[in-house]
C-alpha cells in the first residue's frame, strides 16, 4: 500500500511540473522574455524621469531614451522634451521637429529581446507633416542588427514600420503601413506600395495607437483603441534583399529628411 501511494504521488507531481512547465497552452506561440514572465519591456513610459532635452537624448541609462540616429549635432538638437500643454496633455512627452535636412529618433531598448508576441501601444500628436514627401511620424519595433544608423535606422532591422501622410483634405492624415518590401529602398521607390490602414484623421489630435505583433508568423495588428477598435492585419515589413527580423528589442519613432513632420509621443506601454 505504501509503494501504491508513493507512485500516486509522484504521477501527480509529475502532472504538475508538466502543467506548469506549458502555460501558453497547446499550439501557442506565447510572449518570450520579459512579455511572457510579466516584467515590463520599457521603463519611463511616459518621459517623466527625463528632466530636459538633453536628459532625453543622452543614453547614460541603456534601458532608457535616447536620440539613436545622431544625425549630427543639429540632427539630434531637433528631439527636444515637451513640458507644456499640447492637445490637453500638459505631462512630460517627447517631440521632433521637422526638418528636411536631418534624420531624427527617439528609441529605447526593450528589457528582452522578444521572439514570441508582444502587444504595445503609444499616444501620437501630429502637429506637421511637409511636403512635398507629406509623410513621417513613423513608428518602428525592430532590432539593431545593421551597424552605422542605431535601431531601426536600416529597412533590414524593421518589423513594425508604421507612419502618417498627409491626407486631400487640408487638416487630415492616413494611418499607413509599408509591408512585404520596398523595390528599392535606396532611390525612394517602395511608398507608392504602402497600404493605408486608417484615412480621414486629425492633424493635432492624440491618438492611441496599439500594435499586436506576431513575431513567429511574420504578421502585426494595428488598431486605434476608441477610434478604430477592429485590428487591421498587417504584414511585416520586408526588404527585398533582408529577411524579416526575428527577434524585436527595441522601439523608435522618427522624422527623415524625406519624410519630416513635427510630432509628439507619450505614454509608450504594454496594455
Amino acid at each position: 500500500m505504501k509503494m501504491r501511494a508513493t507512485i500516486w504521488l509522484s504521477a501527480i507531481l509529475v502532472g504538475l511540473l508538466l502543467v506548469a512547465a506549458d502555460v501558453t497552452g497547446p499550439g501557442s506561440h506565447g510572449p518570450a522574455g520579459a512579455a511572457a514572465q510579466g516584467q515590463a519591456l520599457l521603463v519611463d513610459s511616459d518621459f517623466e524621469a527625463n528632466e530636459n532635452g538633453q536628459a532625453l537624448r543622452s543614453r547614460e541609462d541603456p534601458q532608457g531614451w535616447y536620440e539613436s540616429r545622431r544625425d549630427g549635432k543639429e540632427g539630434r538638437l531637433l528631439l527636444k522634451l515637451s513640458t507644456k500643454k499640447v492637445g490637453g496633455n500638459a505631462t512630460h512627452k517627447a517631440m521632433i521637429k521637422a526638418s528636411p535636412e536631418f534624420n531624427t529618433y527617439v528609441s529605447q531598448a526593450l528589457s528582452s529581446s522578444q521572439t514570441g508576441s508582444l502587444a504595445l501601444q503609444w499616444d501620437l500628436y501630429v502637429k506637421e507633416i511637409l511636403p512635398p514627401f507629406n509623410r513621417s511620424a513613423f513608428q518602428m519595433l525592430g532590432d539593431s542588427s545593421v551597424k552605422g544608423r542605431g535601431p531601426n535606422g536600416n529597412g533590414a532591422e524593421r518589423f513594425v514600420f508604421l507612419g502618417f501622410m498627409n491626407a486631400e483634405q487640408e487638416g487630415k492624415m492616413n494611418l499607413f503601413a509599408l509591408e512585404g518590401y520596398a523595390v528599392d529602398e535606396g532611390a525612394g521607390r517602395g511608398w507608392d506600395d504602402r497600404t493605408v490602414l486608417i484615412e480621414g484623421l486629425d492633424l493635432k489630435h492624440w491618438y492611441t495607437v496599439r500594435v499586436d505583433v506576431n513575431i513567429a508568423e511574420g504578421f502585426y495588428e494595428v488598431s486605434l483603441p476608441g477610434v478604430h477598435d477592429t485590428p487591421i492585419r498587417v504584414k511585416a515589413y520586408k526588404t527585398k534583399k533582408s529577411p524579416i527580423p526575428e527577434e524585436v528589442t527595441h522601439v523608435s519613432f522618427a522624422s527623415w529628411n524625406d519624410g519630416p513632420g513635427t510630432f509628439y509621443v507619450d505614454n509608450v506601454r504594454q496594455p
